[in-house]
């Protein structure tokens, strides 16, 4: 059994934003123990995501600089590439997430979180995460993707541990990650021998044949992308839908403004974005020695873009610590920035502008139970509570 983790780290994970204060303090910082700098400001981050001179990958010969030794999962996914890889594969992949396509899908997105909802309205109660906000990107994304039904709670389960127990410069559980792995990738060639024997009009199928057609996908870019777009596909927004739920009842007058007029939720939706981002960092490395605020990042050193403190940043949104539905629109960060900027963003917004509506708008008397005793896992790069427990009249 591991050890509890120290009060000072646990309250970190409740609130890091304070602590991202101080950090903004100096716009770049070298965390020595762990041998990367910290990008803490707004406009630092932003420039660095729209930045050639930084990258997903080292540039050769300079590996020695890298922090530690990185177990990369989703090393072919389109995440973790730097062009042409990337650009050649998110071209087959852009299609398929284009905007009229997003906005087509949405009264699928409606009938689904109305149908869970009314299953759900005799019971008075539930777990947010696991009963509401779980299942809708889960089943999106599986559709997309033609995954079958019955196999759609096994992928599920096993991408939540992919994340739990394996992260990029965080020490987790790597045999554990490992195995979650293999058996998603063990599960995903069999999906892929039945869709080859019997393709759909689905997002899989159509990867398989630039596979096995044109040649512009490996086999092994097929799967760690296919991989990669089931839990990008759920697990951010997940999180995105739970932490907006959190925000709104810690501000009592802004879940009653939203209540009062819900045709602001997708206005909403920008600001639950940037106030409690589901995503909190982004590692770059650097392909040449660069000069920031007096500091020389070398080539093959890693930064790591702290997009929750970015989304904090004074210099950037006024009274930034604060809940505002109805801020003047600045785009934040969490959904990165550049030639990676977030495939599915314009689906987890459509995802979560109507999971919040139906929520505030269709249970009567909601409210969450454990607001003063919620727990938060402790991984720096992806931000959500453990349960959030609803109840109505």
């Amino acid at each position: 059994m591991s050890e509890p983790l120290p009060e000072e780290i646990v309250q970190f994970f409740i609130d890091p934003y304070p602590a991202y204060a101080q950090l903004r303090e100096k716009a770049l910082a070298w965390d020595s123990e762990s041998g990367f700098w910290l990008v803490n400001r707004y406009e630092d981050v932003d420039a660095i995501l729209r930045d050639n001179r930084f990258a997903k990958n080292p540039p050769p010969g300079t590996e020695h600089r890298a922090p530690i030794d990185r177990i990369d999962r989703f090393s072919k996914g389109i995440l973790n590439l730097d062009p042409p890889d990337h650009t050649r594969i998110r071209g087959l992949l852009v299609k398929a997430f284009n905007a009229n396509r997003m906005e087509a899908m949405r009264p699928n997105v409606e009938s689904l979180v109305s149908g869970i909802l009314e299953r759900r309205l005799p019971q008075q109660e539930m777990e947010l995460k696991r009963d509401f906000a779980h299942p809708i990107p889960a089943t999106v994304i599986s559709d997309m993707l033609g995954i079958p039904e019955e196999d759609r709670e096994t992928f599920a389960l096993l991408s939540q541990d992919i994340i739990r127990f394996g992260n990029d410069l965080l020490a987790g559980d790597d045999a554990a990650a490992e195995g979650a792995v293999s058996k998603f990738d063990g599960y995903l060639a069999e999906l892929i021998e039945r869709k080859r024997s019997a393709p759909a009009d689905d997002l899989t199928s159509a990867l398989i044949h630039a596979r096995d057609e044109s040649g512009a996908l490996s086999e092994e870019e097929l799967i760690h992308n296919v991989r990669l777009l089931f839990i990008a596909g759920h697990e951010t927004t997940v999180n995105l839908i739970c932490n907006s739920v959190v925000a709104l009842f810690n501000n009592s007058s802004q879940l009653e403004f939203l209540k009062a007029r819900p045709d602001h939720i997708p206005a909403a939706v920008e600001e639950f974005l940037r106030f409690d981002s589901s995503v909190q960092r982004l590692p770059r490395v650097a392909q040449e020695d660069v000069d920031l605020h007096g500091e020389t990042i070398r080539a093959g050193q890693m930064v790591v873009l702290m997009l929750g403190s970015a989304n904090h940043d004074p210099a950037r949104y006024e009274d930034a610590d604060e809940l505002n539905v109805e801020r003047v629109f600045h785009r934040s960060k969490s959904f990165g920035g550049g030639a990676h900027f977030c495939l599915g963003a314009q689906l987890a917004r459509i995802e979560t502008e109507i999971a919040i509506r139906q929520l505030i708008t269709k249970l009567p008397g909601l409210r969450v139970t454990n607001l003063d005793s919620l727990a938060y896992p402790p991984n720096p790069f992806f931000r959500g509570p453990e349960e959030v427990h609803l109840s109505w009249d």
